[in-house]
């Protein structure tokens, strides 16, 4: 059943996820770049005048709480008493988001 082979996928990529938080988890990740403005719940942040990125609500979130300081571990954990949801439900969309963020040099560790 095609239903069953999706969820599959999706468990796969939450062990790599998961596998993916257990090696940063202690890494402090710390913001690069500098906050232009908002518009219609779109974030954007510049590297440079030529690298200017548009963030999401979550992701442009995950990119202040990198201060440098905290680890990711204690990053999913403020934002699981912030928006009152378990860790495991925070993990996912953090790592996804740290790791969209890092490709693009706006979160270094």
């Amino acid at each position: 059943m095609a239903s069953e082979e999706h969820s599959h996928e999706h468990d796969h990529d939450h062990e790599k996820t998961m596998a993916r938080f257990q090696e940063i988890k202690l890494w402090k990740p710390s913001r690069q770049g500098e906050f232009l403005g908002e518009e219609d719940e779109k974030f954007y942040v510049a590297l440079s005048q030529e690298e200017v990125y548009e963030l999401s609500p979550l992701a442009y979130y995950v990119w202040l709480l990198c201060d440098g300081e905290k680890t990711v571990e204690q990053i999913a954990d403020h934002i699981s008493k912030e928006v009152q949801v378990e860790i495991s439900e925070v993990i996912e969309p953090l790592v996804i988001a740290l790791d969209q963020l890092t490709n693009v040099n706006l979160v270094k560790y």
